[in-house]
């Protein structure tokens, strides 16, 4: 039995197209610390999602509920610059939600 594993170069750019010109996409990628994973997964749903979707620049979105009270969450944005005006603004929605980290890097392939 064979096994078949992907090569990078089979995964999509990770760039938009502005006009004549392809940049790339970068994420703003959060660890936290959930206190109440109910009611962070709320928040998320009722007040994050629907706050962060409609940012300038916005492409894509997850947020994870890891084990032990943790999560992270991975939002892609077209440029470097609406991905660091997003991190620089992203509040945690009550005391529910506790940010361990946030940074930002450029988003170099996706599938």
């Amino acid at each position: 039995m064979s096994t078949s594993t992907p090569k990078i170069t089979d995964a999509r750019p990770s760039t938009v197209n502005h006009g004549s010109k392809e940049a790339p996409m970068h994420a703003v990628v959060l660890n936290v610390t959930v206190t109440d994973a109910d009611a962070a997964t709320a928040a998320v749903r009722d007040q994050v999602v629907p706050q962060v979707s409609g940012t300038a620049g916005f492409v894509t979105g997850y947020w994870i509920r890891l084990d032990r009270g943790r999560g992270t969450a991975v939002v892609v944005f077209e440029s470097e610059d609406a991905a660091r005006s997003a991190a620089a603004e992203a509040q945690p929605p009550g005391d529910v939600i506790a940010f361990d980290s946030v940074e930002v890097g450029e988003v170099v392939a996706n599938a």
